[in-house]
């Protein structure tokens, strides 16, 4: 039984994974082009899926992608969706088990399961969201920015909770399952899919490192331009190891430093704290890695949940970012941050980016 799982149940499923020691994502190549449906047998695919990905309601249909309109399956319990666009190679990625043993006896025939891949995941969300702003649930801008959330998580190195996303905790320290390039480049190639346009759009925003949500937040407010609510910052660098200098090597305490956002040609460095450092322990590491940044020449700026749960706090860690990088950028710099910190429009925007990016709870990331 070959079986394609599309939209939430797909989202759900590739988060388990790539949270599970004991699940692997593997791209697909061409397996939607060439391997048959099979006979759909659904409970005992019911029986084979993990326990986050069978409805806790009855009745809930699980979500399947098929690939013809005479494939479709009409069984009960079953959504059928029908791609027929002509899909890139690797649009899907196969589940595994890393024992390498199969997924338990479906029926009479053994299980594969597949996954969309990030860029298809992007255009499902999208479709999601559209949906709910023609409804007026949803804002198109409130939508937008509840959009760019997922390929900054596929192409960073943490991963929501499956069953309740915005309010359970996340996976880190995980492999990404993307790059931007790779989306954007499916995003190209893929045609004839509703909801392209805006994904692209997204796309577009998306860079690689993320460690957390907060992460992702940041990264938004330092670069979107003023009226999405971002401060158009300089270009940075998202958890990428700094090479120390070899004059101070002697003097560090770390063999290396990954600091969250690094300004390098500003020597600026913010980094995201999930935890509140109140221990001793966490304290004195804390200290220790200022003093290395110290030593490199480099201004850290620590911020935690506090420093961006609220537009003033925000705002405020936002001005203190700007005062840094201002040493080399100029005082023109810091003059055109303020204005647009204290513009309204681009203030509201911000809000607005704040209140769908920012978890309902800390998501205690760990920082060493």
């Amino acid at each position: 039984m070959n079986v394609f799982l599309a939209g939430t149940d797909s989202l759900k499923l590739t988060r388990l994974a790539r949270a599970s020691p004991d699940l692997a994502l593997e791209p697909a190549g061409n397996a939607h082009r060439e391997l048959a449906p099979g006979i759909l047998d659904v409970p005992a695919l019911r029986l084979a899926l993990p326990e986050e990905l069978v409805p806790a309601r009855p009745g809930t249909p699980l979500n399947l992608t098929f690939f013809s309109r005479g494939n479709r399956s009409g069984a009960h319990g079953v959504r059928s969706r029908a791609l027929l666009a002509d899909l890139p190679e690797n649009t899907f990625l196969e589940v595994l088990r890393t024992s390498g043993e199969p997924w338990p006896c479906a029926g009479n025939e053994p299980l594969r399961l597949f996954v969309e891949s990030a860029g298809l995941s992007l255009v499902r969300v999208e479709q999601q969201l559209s949906r709910q702003v023609e409804l007026g649930a949803l804002t198109s801008a409130a939508a937008f920015y509840r959009l760019l959330t997922f390929p900054m998580e596929a192409c960073g190195s943490y991963a929501r909770d499956p069953v309740d996303p915005a309010h359970g905790p996340c996976a880190f320290e995980l492999p990404p399952i993307a790059t931007p390039e790779g989306i954007i480049a499916f995003l190209e190639e893929a045609h004839g899919i509703r909801g392209i346009k805006r994904a692209r759009r997204a796309a577009a925003l998306v860079q690689s490192g993320a460690g957390s949500p907060e992460e992702t937040l940041l990264s938004f407010a330092y670069k979107l331009p003023a009226r999405m609510g971002g401060v158009e910052f300089p270009p940075f660098q998202e958890n990428v190891p700094i090479e120390w200098p070899s004059e101070v090597r002697g003097l560090v305490e770390h063999g290396q430093m990954r600091p969250d956002f690094h300004w390098s040609g500003q020597r600026t460095a913010s980094e995201y704290n999930g935890k509140d450092h109140i221990s001793e322990k966490g304290f004195e590491e804390d200290q220790r890695r200022i003093r290395d940044y110290q030593a490199c020449g480099i201004s850290v700026f620590p911020a935690s949940y506090k420093n961006v749960r609220t537009i003033h706090a925000l705002d405020a860690y936002l001005a203190l970012i700007a005062h840094s990088l201002a040493r080399t950028e100029g005082p023109a710099f810091e003059r055109r941050v303020r204005k647009t910190l204290s513009n309204p429009d681009a203030r509201q925007a911000r809000i607005v980016l704040l209140s769908q990016m920012l978890p309902a709870v800390p998501s205690e990331k760990p920082t060493w």
